[in-house]
Parts: C-alpha cells; sequence; structure tokens
C-alpha cells in the first residue's frame, strides 16, 4: 500500500508539472486538440497507478511525449494559420446580422433548441436582440446584440419568449401554454406567406405577444 501511495504522489507531480508546462491558457479554454491531450495524460498517468507491474518510467517517458507533442502543435499553430486552423479548428458564426445561419447549425451539428438556450445562459431570451452568435473553438458562445437591446426593459414582460415552431416542427405542447391551436398558427404563417410549416426555422412569440419568424434558407 506504501508503494502505491508513493506512486500516486509522484505521478500526480508529474501530471501537474505537464499541465503547467502546456500553460494556463490550455488548461482555460480548450479546444478538440487540448481535450484529447488532457484525456490522453489523464488515462497515461492512471494505468501505471493502478497497475504496480508497470514501472513508472514509462508513465512519465509517455507524459513527457504527450506534452511534447502538444508544445510543438502549438508552436507550428502559432507558425503556419493552416495548421492552426486544422488542429484548432476556427469560430463558425450561428447568427449573422440577426439571422441564424441553419447551415451553419447543421455543420456544427446544433439544434435550434441547444442554441436558444446557450443564448439563455449568456443572458438573451429574445433571439431578436441578436445581432451576431459566434461559436468559438472553445465551444463557448459569444454574443454581440443589436443596438436596440435593453438589458433594462421599459415594460414588464407578459411572460417569457415561447418557440412555436422549431426546425419545421410545430410545438404543439408550446400552444397549449398559450391556449392557442395549430390553426391560428397556420394562419399566422400565411400572413407571412408562409404555405408549408417545415420551411421554418423558428417562429417565437415573444415576451410583448409579438411573433418572430425566420424561414430556414432566408
Amino acid at each position: 500500500m506504501l508503494v502505491v501511495f508513493i506512486r500516486s504522489i509522484i505521478l500526480y507531480i508529474a501530471v501537474l508539472i505537464s499541465l503547467r508546462i502546456m500553460g494556463k491558457g490550455e488548461i482555460a479554454e480548450m479546444n478538440c486538440f487540448d481535450l484529447v491531450i488532457t484525456l490522453l495524460i489523464a488515462e497515461v498517468a492512471s494505468t501505471p497507478m493502478e497497475n504496480n507491474d508497470i514501472p513508472m518510467l514509462y508513465g512519465i517517458a509517455a507524459l513527457t511525449g504527450l506534452v511534447f507533442m502538444q508544445t510543438l502543435i502549438s508552436i507550428l499553430g502559432l507558425k503556419s494559420k493552416f495548421i492552426g486552423r486544422v488542429v484548432s479548428g476556427k469560430p463558425s458564426i450561428l447568427i449573422n446580422k440577426g439571422k441564424i445561419d441553419y447551415n451553419a447549425l447543421k455543420k456544427e451539428k446544433i439544434t435550434i433548441n441547444e442554441l436558444l438556450e446557450q443564448l439563455r445562459v449568456q443572458g438573451y431570451f429574445n433571439i431578436k436582440y441578436v445581432q451576431y452568435a459566434i461559436l468559438e473553438t472553445d465551444g463557448n458562445l459569444s454574443v454581440v446584440p443589436t443596438t436596440t437591446y435593453n438589458t433594462t426593459p421599459s415594460r414588464e414582460y407578459n411572460h417569457l419568449p415561447i418557440s412555436l415552431i422549431q426546425d419545421g416542427q410545430i410545438l404543439k405542447n408550446n400552444l397549449k401554454l398559450i391556449d392557442k391551436g395549430d390553426e391560428w398558427l397556420l394562419n399566422i404563417l400565411k400572413s407571412h406567406h408562409i404555405d408549408d410549416v417545415k420551411d421554418v426555422l423558428i417562429c417565437v412569440l415573444d415576451e410583448y405577444d409579438k411573433i418572430f419568424i425566420q424561414k430556414k434558407y432566408e
């Protein structure tokens, strides 16, 4: 048991040194490459920690190799924009000039509901107040509000914004919340010159009972 205790301490120090060499930035904001390296470091450290038959030197050597690769690729990424894009990817604009980019959502495999959830986390409950939404390489969402956005509304909300259609699907439970039916919603779509629900990317009843609609390929 004492051997396991000592091995754990040594491997802990080795992992700590490895992460310190990688830098604070790599730990704070991880892209896909950084996440893979971190997971591999955890796996490499845990194997000799659990199995006393594996020499600790093997674990430390593997940690050293991973840190070397991470450092090398980071340096190459700084010197070459192409390598940087391959390794870290590039930000993706999900909302551009107030319009949701449907193709960008499909490429990043993000649903409308997930986008709305991330906007709410950022404090934006109504999508019409978002001018730009950028998915960063570390997975965070950066939001640029419209010039009309006001964090202190001039009057009280009637209710939170309610999604009525998402990606061509009518949300019937949300319609029940406002005591409305499909016919009422279809009439609204017709008034916006939309004949098919499947053409609608999102339809929202905002906090002031106004309708916001965007078609999929608008």
